[in-house]
């Protein structure tokens, strides 16, 4: 009878340390609001609950655009659009392993490229 006592005890207690840690609400809200970036020609976006991404092409100018991100696990990722103005490339969806920062960028030729601002949970953008 007291061993089964001991083992509900730590039941419960490892149940309220995952609770107040947060552990759980991470897959439940992504990063927990809109990501948007862009600048002239692009723009980037992961609407809540963040498993994917998108990179639109806004410019009839002939320049390609990507997208840098980072997700939960991964960081430094980037996804290309070489379909022309009007064009919409998405990620593949992850809930757990959901998007956590989005840059649009556009690739100039034999110029730095052009990238509008980070857009990261919690930065205020």
């Amino acid at each position: 009878m007291s061993i089964s006592r001991n083992v509900g005890k730590i039941l419960v207690g490892g149940v309220a340390v995952v609770a107040l840690s947060g552990v759980g609400s991470a897959y439940a809200g992504g990063a927990g609001e809109n990501l948007y970036s862009t600048t002239t020609g692009a723009s980037s976006w992961s609407d809540e609950p963040n498993s994917s991404m998108a990179i639109r092409d806004k410019a009839e100018d002939g320049d390609s655009v990507y997208s840098l991100y980072d997700r939960r696990y991964n960081t430094g990722m980037r996804l290309e659009n070489w379909g022309g103005v009007g064009t919409t490339l998405y990620t593949s969806g992850d809930y757990a392993n959901y998007i956590s920062k989005v840059t649009a960028c556009v690739n100039l030729n034999n110029s730095p490229d052009r990238c509008g601002p980070d857009d990261r949970p919690g930065d205020g953008n």
